[in-house]
């Protein structure tokens, strides 16, 4: 009997606490298994032999989803830009894909003893805060990964353009992606769990030739690769053909290099390792470079490409000044027509017909001598 009083206590907080975790509302739980993998070798899904020209396992579909197959996206933006975020939002919310925002950071608040080396910083104020802002804001979108702990991200810039089937694209490659890493077991992303880095959006990424096993996933005869008279590249723009292909080929690589980044996606290692890497650097590098560097020299770090890029920076007509918060422009310069580099079927130069028309508008494409196509696109697994 004298335990009785005990028991009933006892009772009642445990029924207290069933109420309380009952009435909690249920968090949305994506149709992905977004479980952070920080170890290739613990992971649920190791790297194995997958035979060359082999198909790899799983299922590219939940690339077309709506955050693109990823956990999250991320776009960053500097808050006083409302235009670029509103640009950025319409042509997103047209290609159907939800996003966050990772402020974009004036170099000016960035003080010179959090940077890990103030060897080859440039020398006047200006370059310097344009450079030490970039950096900063790409490392503070490594760390909201790392931090909430997101298992993959994928970050764009917010002047970016895409194709008008952006999704199909990313489903392609997804498919190489997983193809690259060698799986024969069911990943949990569409894109494989073996990776750090996926390079969307660059201006030059040189593929990884080291090793006996460097694998191209080839998709041909695809209507929106650019002509090699519209390619723009930081170095020289690769000839396909020199590979054995043609000019209306893309391909997906695991890179060894790259340059500019419009586009691409982190895993949780990866981000840990972007962290740990670019804030122990002997000389300073704007972040694309340190990046790139990272993708050469670090063995341990696994980024895979596209060329070419699916992903690219866009010019609005109007004022040139508005392009960029890096370059300098006369205020008096005009650009009559906006254009996006290396994009076919630019999205934001489109918006008007997806706006109007939905599903059945009318794409246009940005130049008129495309080369004539039939039939389907042909994929290899090489």
């Amino acid at each position: 009997m004298l335990r009785s009083p005990r028991i009933l206590f006892l009772a009642l907080l445990i029924f207290a606490a069933l109420a309380l975790f009952s009435t909690r509302p249920y968090k949305h739980i994506p149709s992905i298994n977004h479980t952070p993998s920080t170890d290739s070798a613990t992971s649920d899904h190791p790297t194995v032999a997958l035979p060359r020209g082999r198909a790899p396992a799983g299922s590219s579909s939940d690339a077309k989803n709506d955050t693109l197959g990823f956990e999250r996206v991320f776009v960053i933006n500097l808050p006083e830009r409302y235009d670029k975020l509103d640009a950025f939002s319409l042509a997103a919310s047209l290609t159907g894909f939800k996003h966050d925002v990772i402020e974009g950071i004036k170099g000016a608040t960035v003080v010179n003893k959090t940077l890990p080396s103030l060897e080859n910083l440039p020398k006047t104020e200006r370059a310097r805060n344009n450079i030490v802002g970039c950096w900063r804001a790409h490392l503070n979108f490594a760390q909201r990964v790392v931090r909430d702990r997101i298992s993959t991200a994928l970050v764009l810039e917010d002047d970016s353009d895409w194709d008008v089937s952006f999704k199909e694209q990313l489903a392609d490659f997804a498919t190489g992606a997983r193809y690259v890493q060698g799986l024969t077991s069911k990943p949990r992303s569409p894109y494989g769990d073996d990776w750090d880095l996926l390079w969307l959006g660059h201006c030059s990424a040189q593929q990884k030739l080291e090793g006996d096993d460097q694998r191209r996933f080839v998709v041909e005869n695809d209507p929106t690769v650019p002509p090699m008279n519209h390619r723009v590249n930081f170095n020289e723009v690769p000839k396909l053909a020199d590979m054995g292909y043609d000019n209306t080929t893309r391909i997906v690589f695991q890179a060894r290099d790259g340059v500019c980044l419009y586009a691409y996606a982190l895993s949780y290692r990866g981000a840990q390792k972007v962290l740990r890497w670019q804030n122990n650097v002997k000389k300073f590098n704007p972040i694309d470079i340190g990046i790139g560097n990272q993708c050469k020299n670090d063995a341990n770090f696994k980024c895979i490409a596209a060329f070419p890029q699916l992903v690219d920076s866009h010019k609005p007509a109007g004022r040139q000044s508005r392009d960029s918060d890096i370059g300098q422009f006369d205020p008096k310069q005009i650009r009559e027509k906006g254009f996006t580099y290396n994009i076919v079927r630019s999205t934001r130069l489109n918006i008007e017909n997806l706006m109007n028309k939905g599903q059945d508008a009318r794409i246009e494409d940005q130049w008129t001598d495309l080369p004539e196509l039939t039939g389907p696109p042909r994929r290899k697994y090489e």
